[in-house]
């Protein structure tokens, strides 16, 4: 997006300078876990998701964090809208809280709640009601250890109902959101379902993938992947990277068309996923795939890339062979 969709725009339709509103609100100061201004937080979200309609519960209970070797209690923000049907739910995942450094949290991850709360705000103006159910969980303590994640897949009832989770992240303050898949088995059907879903701006390839599985860092999709095998798509921007983890990760900071970016992914994922049966997620083969011009997404099987690798190489001996013999 080059533009923030502005308050004005459409209900249906998703506005970064509306879903700035509540993000002004949650990073006036650190609100990192246990922390007063952390509840305070707690407080506001979970009244903006009754304003919704949404049923809401704060999960909290103790979990060990494997990082400093001691009990935490972390306490999840968790919303319900009720589907028609009785297939798998779909999850809204960001966390809330703040790092335990003076970082305001605006981009990690204020953009992620306040990108779910913009999108079910729209998706429910459009007057429809999911076949799906649909569970926000707004997860905490994931900046000390994962552990608002870790509480819920184990421990949560509802865990096992999960089919899909959409997970929301940030490791700077702008620039294109690139979307990530975890699963533990193919992902063929995952990549044919996102393309399906038409976002608008995709940002995604196999070879950001594989740096991804490099890296030492996780999120809360890396829980539900190991330890309930739940299959995610997780969106995050890397831009500005300073910025992570710092005071500068504030409010003024946070680039409102990486916002708008987010919420063009998310809105027509909703709509899709609502209604999809994401008991059909799973698949053994994988795919590659890319963003491309006009075509939005290039995917194509694993299989078919040694025969293309053979093609190619045999063009480029006959094109190296018609250019000597053209002396060109």
């Amino acid at each position: 997006p080059r533009k923030a969709a502005p308050v004005t725009a459409a209900p249906t339709e998703f506005s970064a300078e509306r879903a700035l509103i509540p993000l002004k609100e949650i990073t006036k100061v650190p609100h990192f876990h246990g922390s007063e201004a952390h509840a305070d937080v707690r407080n506001y979200l979970e009244i903006q998701l009754q304003d919704l309609g949404l049923t809401t519960e704060i999960q909290d209970d103790f979990v060990l964090n494997e990082a400093w070797r001691g009990l935490d209690k972390p306490k999840n923000i968790l919303g319900y809208l009720e589907g028609s049907g009785d297939g798998k739910a779909l999850m809204l995942l960001s966390h809330y809280d703040s790092a335990k450094v003076p970082s305001l949290g605006a981009s990690d991850a204020g953009s992620g709640v306040v990108t779910i709360l913009e999108t079910l705000r729209a998706y429910l103006a459009s007057g429809k009601t999911p076949s799906n159910d649909i569970i926000v969980l707004f997860s905490d303590a994931e900046d000390i250890g994962l552990d608002g994640a870790k509480l819920f897949v184990n421990r949560h009832p509802k865990a096992k109902d999960v089919g899909l989770v959409l997970n929301f992240e940030a490791r700077g303050s702008g620039g294109p959101s690139n979307m990530i898949h975890e699963t533990n088995g193919g992902n063929a059907k995952l990549i044919k379902a996102f393309v399906d879903a038409q976002p608008e701006y995709p940002v995604a390839s196999t070879l950001m993938y594989s740096i991804y599985k490099t890296l030492p860092n996780d999120t809360d999709s890396t829980i539900f992947r190991e330890d309930g095998d739940i299959d995610s798509f997780f969106f995050a921007f890397i831009d500005d990277h300073f910025d992570y983890h710092t005071a500068n990760d504030n409010f003024e900071n946070l680039d409102r068309n990486t916002l708008q970016h987010q919420g063009s992914y998310l809105l027509p994922l909703v709509h899709y996923f609502a209604d999809a049966d994401l008991s059909q997620l799973k698949a053994a083969e994988d795919n590659v795939y890319v963003n491309a011009p006009l075509v939005k997404m290039i995917t194509y099987p694993f299989a078919w890339i040694y025969p293309m690798l053979i093609i190619a190489i045999v063009a480029f001996v006959l094109l190296v062979f018609f250019g000597n013999k053209k002396e060109r």
